[in-house]
């Protein structure tokens, strides 16, 4: 279910947008269908959110600096959500529509949960990639840090915005009686930079001279922890048995990788292709937007064969 959700997530993504377009007068069919999709959506969004829930509910939480992201992204996107589901209304959308209310709503569904998201990755897979663990209590700092920021940033604009607001201003008169909430989003913001502050010095401290990882730091379950942290370049010395859904600790699964390769390791080299083939995609989206249809013929050949000879193309010994 979490998998079709998903994909019914990208599906429907396709059928919500005019959302925001309701104040340009759509009409009462568009809006009633653009409403119902933003609606719906909320359908898949909330069995992907029960399910991380429930997976930590079922787990022994470690409150890690990855951990404390990723649950500040769970918490930040359900806020980003509800107040997008308001937005499926066409009555109350008109009245949101390019306000600070707006604002505050993409940015905790973006920043909230994309970005808080995406650092959970980094704290979690540096390891993985460089050999190194980040530090535990400037990730924490960071972590608190950029959660209050983004709250004090983002919060008072749903305020502002329902005081009348709107976007893509830099200048306002006294009498909204906005100038504190905007100061503490100015504040917020600049608690935000500092908090990236300790994020890079802590990835640059860290790859110099950070504890050492080892293969497994946080006992994970998975093949890739298998393996030496960076990982070498042939990845498996031999193609691993999957014995268990979680192979990492099965017992078999440990014995049957050897630590030094049996034989040599044959590593293709490099191929240059793939590059080929993307300008061709390029190329053929530039000659559709210009109604050229040799450009896009032209760019659909480079495609083509540079799919083809890389297909073909010989390994490197």
């Amino acid at each position: 279910m979490v998998v079709y959700s998903g994909a019914l997530i990208g599906f429907m993504g396709w059928g919500v947008w005019a959302h925001h377009m309701f104040a340009s007068g759509l009409g009462p069919i568009a809006d009633s269908v653009f409403g119902a999709t933003t609606m719906m959506i909320a359908i898949p969004t909330g069995v992907k959110i029960f399910n991380w829930l429930a997976t930590m509910w079922g787990g022994q939480v470690r409150f890690t600096t990855a951990m404390l992201f990723a649950m500040g992204f769970i918490a930040m996107f359900v806020i980003g959500g509800l107040s997008g589901v308001m937005h499926s209304s066409p009555p109350a959308d008109l009245q949101q529509t390019d306000t600070y209310f707006v604002v505050a709503h993409i940015h905790y569904v973006l920043f909230g949960g994309a970005i808080q998201g995406l650092f959970a990755g980094i704290y979690y897979w540096f390891p993985k990639m460089t050999g190194r663990l980040l530090n535990e209590k400037l990730g924490k700092l960071h972590f608190w840090l950029m959660f209050i920021g983004m709250n004090l940033a983002f919060f008072p604009m749903h305020f502002i915005g329902l005081l009348g607001m709107p976007r893509r201003i830099y200048t306002y008169r006294p009498e909204l009686g906005v100038e504190t909430m905007n100061l503490i989003s100015t504040i917020g913001a600049h608690v935000i930079a500092v908090a990236l502050l300790f994020f890079i010095y802590n990835v640059w401290r860290s790859w110099r001279r950070g504890e050492v990882a080892g293969n497994d730091p946080w006992g994970g379950a998975m093949l890739e922890w298998t393996i030496p942290s960076p990982p070498p370049d042939y990845n498996f010395t031999v193609i691993p048995e999957v014995v268990s859904r979680l192979p990492r600790w099965s017992v078999t699964h440990m014995k049957a990788i050897p630590e030094v390769p049996p034989q040599p390791i044959h590593v293709p080299g490099g191929s240059y292709w793939p590059l080929v083939a993307a300008l061709g995609i390029i190329g053929m989206a530039t000659g559709a937007v210009a109604h050229t249809l040799w450009i896009v013929l032209a760019s659909g050949a480079v495609l083509i064969f540079s799919i083809y000879r890389w297909a073909f193309e010989p390994f490197e010994v």
